[in-house]
């Protein structure tokens, strides 16, 4: 996973924003919030014809792996849903 600088102030991305299914973008980057770690996890689908706009979550460390949990367990269960021939590294 690439580390880089984003924006004029510092502050780290977490590998550059992906493409969603749809072509929005997804984007994972580190919070200016002072008080203690934070990322934000944004959303951007100004790219989808019915709707339009940035949808962003400020998580803690605990909401950050709270959301871990929930996309490792879709990825954990894909197998048994779809088959191993849908099952990609």
């Amino acid at each position: 996973m690439r580390i880089y600088k984003r924006g004029d102030r510092g502050f780290h991305g977490y590998g550059r924003p992906l493409r969603d299914s749809n072509g929005g973008e997804v984007e994972v980057y580190e919070s200016s919030a002072a008080t203690a770690p934070h990322v934000w996890l944004n959303i951007d689908s100004t790219r989808w014809d019915h709707c339009g706009g940035s949808v962003s979550a400020h998580l803690d460390q605990k909401q950050a792996r709270a959301v871990i949990a929930r996309l490792q367990a879709w990825l954990d269960e894909v197998p048994t849903r779809w088959g191993k021939k849908w099952v990609k590294p």
